[in-house]
């Protein structure tokens, strides 16, 4: 039996992750779906805590954005802040080391663990770096995205899903669990910055031997991340910005150019 702790999107935080990673406690393998850098104060610290718990990636957009000094490609809610934190911020604090571990890391994992067999990018698997599997797709779009690996059966599964192929993504910051024409796709949702409104660490932990998919949230002290990013010297817009989002986990509209 084993107890698979799923996490995406941590984003620098290492406030939030310690806090999920000391409240789960017991588990037996980690999976982090991408996105370990960008928006937050600490994503070194991310990348030693994470590699310290012999966790296993997928590269997400913002880790091949830093890794090889390009375009995350992001949602243009949030693009701009982007743009300009990873040149500022992330890449004056990440050293050369740090940038080839995230250039090294895969775009997809594919993974039998007790018998489950179990897909991971960060965005879809049509499109591992920058495809968007939200909720609330219909299947016919949701499995339109899933087929370069996913063979359609007319027979959907339980909730238990002893025998399905189950797929996870990241990227979209939302907590779901769908289950589509035999397959289960899930999303741990974001540790460091979720946007479902719901501002506390999400996680997802999966039971290998029940077939059991749990989402969990975890308090942490956002102020004190906060202040980090304040000590930084981050200059509004951006702070606020960010600021905003991790106490309310919902994306505030873009300031406008003069104000």
């Amino acid at each position: 039996m084993s107890r698979i702790l799923v996490i995406s999107d941590i984003h620098g935080n290492l406030d939030s992750l310690s806090s999920v990673i000391n409240f789960v406690n017991n588990y037996d393998e980690v999976i982090v779906l991408g996105d370990l850098v960008d928006y937050g104060p600490e994503p070194g610290e991310v990348i030693d805590r994470l590699r310290e718990a012999g966790a296993r990636f997928v590269r997400g957009n913002h880790d091949d954005a830093v890794g090889f000094g390009r375009d995350c490609r992001c949602g243009e809610k949030t693009h701009w802040v982007s743009l300009w934190f990873r040149e500022n911020i992330t890449n004056k604090i990440l050293d050369e080391t740090d940038k080839e571990f995230l250039r090294n890391l895969p775009g997809r994992l594919s993974l039998e663990i007790d018998n489950m067999i179990i897909e991971a990018v960060h965005g879809s698997p049509a499109s591992p770096l920058y495809g968007y599997l939200h909720p609330d797709l219909g299947d016919r779009e949701m499995c339109s995205v899933l087929r370069p690996s996913l063979r359609l059966k007319e027979k959907s599964i339980d909730n238990e899903c002893p025998n399905g192929k189950v797929f996870l993504v990241g990227h979209t910051h939302i907590q779901f669990l769908r289950i589509v024409k035999g397959a289960l796709v899930a999303n741990p949702g974001s540790v460091g910055q979720p946007r479902d409104g719901d501002p506390r660490a999400g996680y997802l932990i999966i039971n290998t031997d029940t077939g059991t998919f749990t989402f969990g949230r975890v308090k942490y002290d956002v102020e004190r991340v906060i202040r980090k990013l304040r000590d930084l010297g981050i200059p509004d817009p951006y702070y606020g910005f960010l600021a905003q989002l991790l106490r309310t986990g919902i994306v505030p509209p873009r300031p406008c150019k003069n104000e």
